[in-house]
């Protein structure tokens, strides 16, 4: 039995409908309850039938952060950019804190997030949702798509993270700053972007992820001022900064200005960066597998501080997990 079907038979929530009763005389009978104005007697409007929100408890992900090699290169990055990263708070970057440095062992390609319902906590906040999904559906939906995946990736498909980027960007600030593959027309940055349509946009139609498609950007963040602790301004950092802190420019005209820099150091043109407008720099952080699609929960931590996975589906002639 797979690790999929596992998860669907480990768990059982039973969802059901809150009603606030009160003792009607003999009958008992189930009354919807509202809270009257002292003032005037007449019975209050009931509140809005809008749908609360509530906060995400699970993501869908290609995995990166398994590869030994390439935690060393973003840990070699983090360094560049904040020298004192095992001990600073601050560094002379603008808004840059340790704090918001991504462990290199959870980096990983977000596909969506979604809300699930697993254990009794997650019931009583999402409850009263009349399209609160499970923990199991989710799995055994992820499940099921296993055949179309591997129909579009039958071998193992390897990204090239040669591209650096920002995202949440305020004039010369950013809230996010990430990498990924840089030649949207490669085959396999094609695969996987193919791969995220069919995932995302089935797990839209089932109703577990809300809202648009994904963005466009195939990316793995590095850098995410959202968690900043403690929580304060600013919520952005100075990305311009980073690329100059950490860029090597190159002396060669054969790449328009451009050096790829094999150790996982930031790269930028040699014309002035204030006079650049374009978001990204070309890098090197190397070449790297991705083979299966985790369903893991915000927020967890397993032994190597890597997020926890309820499920991994295999995909790219990777043998099945059990």
């Amino acid at each position: 039995m797979s690790r999929i079907r596992l998860w669907a038979t480990r768990y059982t929530t039973h969802m059901a409908p809150k009603t606030r009763k009160r003792n009607a005389g003999s009958e008992g009978r189930a009354l919807t309850v509202f809270s009257s104005n002292k003032h005037t007697g007449a019975a209050e409007k009931p509140k809005s039938s809008k749908t609360p929100s509530v906060r995400p408890t699970h993501f869908l992900c290609l995995p990166l952060g398994q590869h030994p090699e390439l935690r060393e290169r973003i840990r070699a990055f983090h360094q560049k950019v904040l020298p004192s990263v095992s001990t600073a708070e601050t560094t002379v970057i603008e808004g840059l804190d340790k704090s918001i440095l991504v462990d290199p062992r959870r980096l990983h390609f977000t596909i969506g997030v979604m809300t699930l319902s697993s254990d009794d906590k997650l019931k009583s906040d999402v409850g009263d949702l009349p399209e609160a999904r499970t923990l199991p559906e989710a799995i055994a939906l992820l499940q099921a798509l296993g055949p179309e995946i591997n129909e579009i990736a039958r071998e193992p498909v390897v990204l090239s993270l040669d591209k650096m980027g920002v995202l949440k960007t305020q004039r010369q600030q950013a809230g996010v700053l990430y990498i990924g593959p840089g030649d949207e027309s490669n085959e396999n940055t094609i695969k996987v972007n193919r791969i995220f349509d069919l995932v995302g946009q089935r797990f839209r139609q089932e109703g577990f992820i809300e809202g648009s498609a994904r963005p466009s950007v195939l990316h793995c963040t590095l850098i995410n001022a959202s968690h900043r602790k403690p929580r304060r301004v600013p919520r952005t950092f100075s990305y311009r900064e980073i690329f100059d802190h950490a860029s090597v420019v190159a002396n060669s005209s054969e790449t328009s200005g451009v050096s790829l820099v094999h150790s996982g150091e930031v790269s930028r043109p040699a014309a002035s960066l204030g006079a650049q407008t374009n978001r990204t720099v070309r890098v090197d952080f190397g070449e790297w597998a991705v083979s299966e699609i985790q369903l893991c929960k915000m927020g967890s931590h397993g032994p190597e501080n890597e997020y926890m996975s309820y499920a991994s589906l295999p995909f790219g002639g990777e043998s099945q997990k059990y």
